[in-house]
């Protein structure tokens, strides 16, 4: 009888049979795609192999792992290993180009924070021939442009710093900064000398030296009303007359197209002395009142350095005192 149904029916038994096929296809599509999205709270464990939850991308729009949040943590990574691993690896393999092991980007906050209770919050290393370990910069060129690099301490032990450079080799300066616009630069080189193309503005200068007992002490550094540069010494006068000529050294070193002043301590019991003649070579010095005594005495000169500017307490420039509320929280 069935086989007398088929035959009759040719039509409609095909068509019902091409609509069962097209349901089971449809119901395999739909469990494999269900099966395929892990529940909400779905945990992957593994003990071999690359990751427990891995995704790859082969072409250059999409992500491996794309996370996304309304209001929590996008992506996290927790580890409780010792032995160096990360909570959150980026690794990029490419030999050519600029692409990022780790790139972080924010509107509202940090870019990249890091936070540690035991060791740096953030720590780069590079092993590239010029490459920096850590680089900060803010290439804004308006009034509203930040700092490339900031760093704050609340330390009080006075142990630390808010900023620290360590050079490791005797060759390596400890510190650079320049301007690229106006070529001022200013640097620490391997024996803590400090070396700037332009002026030091300070409220006073102070140096460090040791006494006899090997303390350390401080000493204040005499100040000018304009750029000077001196020189000490001692010569003799001869039947009341003497010829000084500038240490070539010095001499080389001052503005010989300006007045220098010299200042005379005679060694012994005289009429007086006094200069009576200065060229940019040297000085003559006489006794006074026609004097013909032989006799010792120590002098100073004060002139004015080749390269200084002829200015004479010039304004100072304004302190940079931004106020606390400028900078973001940490």
């Amino acid at each position: 009888m069935l086989y007398g149904i088929f035959r009759s029916n040719r039509p409609a038994v095909a068509a019902m049979l091409a609509a069962g096929i097209a349901i089971a296809i449809s119901s395999y599509s739909s469990v494999r795609a269900e099966h395929a999205k892990p529940a909400k709270s779905k945990i992957f464990s593994c003990s071999t192999g690359t990751a427990c939850l891995e995704g790859d991308s082969t072409a250059g729009a999409p992500f491996g792992v794309y996370g996304l949040s309304a209001a929590g943590t996008a992506v996290q990574g927790v580890s409780s290993a010792t032995n160096g691993n990360s909570g959150t690896s980026g690794i990029s393999t490419a030999t050519t180009g600029q692409g990022h092991g780790v790139y972080g980007r924010s509107s509202n906050g940090q870019g990249v924070y890091g936070t540690s209770s035991s060791n740096n919050g953030v720590e780069g290393h590079s092993t590239a021939s010029g490459g920096s370990g850590v680089a900060g910069i803010q290439p804004g060129t308006s009034s509203g442009s930040g700092d490339g690099v900031y760093a704050e301490s609340a330390d009080t032990t006075n142990l630390y710093e808010a900023l620290e450079a360590k050079a490791d080799s005797s060759n390596t300066y400890i510190f650079e900064g320049f301007n690229a616009q106006t070529d001022g630069l200013c640097t620490i080189d391997y024996n803590a000398e400090l070396a700037c193309t332009g002026g030091a503005v300070v409220k006073n200068v102070r140096t460090r030296h040791v006494d006899r007992s090997g303390r350390q002490i401080l000493a204040y550094a005499a100040e000018s009303a304009s750029a000077t540069l001196d020189d000490v010494g001692t010569a003799r006068l001869v039947a009341g007359i003497a010829n000084v000529a500038l240490d070539r050294a010095f001499a080389s070193t001052i503005d010989r197209t300006s007045r220098y002043y010299v200042f005379l301590t005679p060694m012994a019991d005289t009429r007086g002395l006094y200069v009576s003649q200065k060229t940019p070579a040297g000085f003559q010095v006489r006794e006074a009142q026609g004097g013909r005594s032989t006799f010792s005495f120590d002098y100073r000169i004060v002139a004015r350095p080749l390269d200084a500017d002829n200015d004479r307490l010039p304004p100072a420039p304004a302190l940079r005192r931004l106020p606390a509320v400028s900078r973001p929280a940490r």
